[in-house]
């Protein structure tokens, strides 16, 4: 990991720079971003879905790890001026597909299905996601969503849905602001 790291030293300091310039970049801390590279890559997806592109940080990351497989990441981001910055930060990664569009809308227009999620946007609307993407998961598809911790109250619809349907099988993760950890099965 650590040549990786330093193979990259200089895409992640200018993320790191940006979103100390920068409001509203919501960016993983570093230990969710190897987390989500070791996930990542112990999964071998041929497709990978990120919900909430930001900056392009665990973006960065996914596609560091898609490498490692041969795998595309498809991302989407709803706000212009982040969706550029992402589109700036990522412009010599090769396995990445950016999307301009509100989640919601973008989701049903998706052609592949998904062998691994990262959800990372409105937290409100994770719900939304989850049931717009039920059938674009592949068996064993591993879901991924940030933020359940430092905002139980707004994901806990999610929360009940992936811990109560029986084609789920989720655990909490306390790491940073909280993952939660899902696993799709095909009834």
């Amino acid at each position: 990991m650590e040549k990786l790291k330093q193979a990259h030293i200089a895409e992640l300091k200018r993320f790191a720079q940006q979103r100390a310039a920068m409001r509203r970049l919501w960016n993983i801390d570093e230990p969710t971003a190897l987390l989500l590279y070791h996930l990542t890559a112990a999964q071998k997806p041929e497709h990978i879905l990120e919900v909430g592109t930001s900056n392009g940080y665990s973006t960065f990351w996914l596609s560091l790890a898609a490498e490692t497989c041969n795998a595309t990441v498809e991302t989407i981001e709803v706000e212009a001026s982040r969706f550029a910055l992402a589109r700036e930060n990522l412009a010599q990664r090769t396995n990445i597909i950016q999307y301009q569009a509100l989640a919601e809308e973008q989701i049903p227009r998706l052609r592949h299905r998904y062998d691994l999620v990262f959800i990372d946007a409105g937290k409100i609307c994770y719900i939304s996601y989850i049931k717009l993407l039920m059938d674009k998961l592949n068996h064993g598809a591993l879901i991924i969503a940030d933020n359940v911790i430092s905002h139980q109250s707004t994901v806990q619809d999610y929360l009940d849905f992936v811990r109560g349907h029986p084609q789920f099988e989720s655990m909490k993760l306390n790491i940073d602001a909280g993952l939660e950890i899902s696993r799709f099965k095909k009834e």
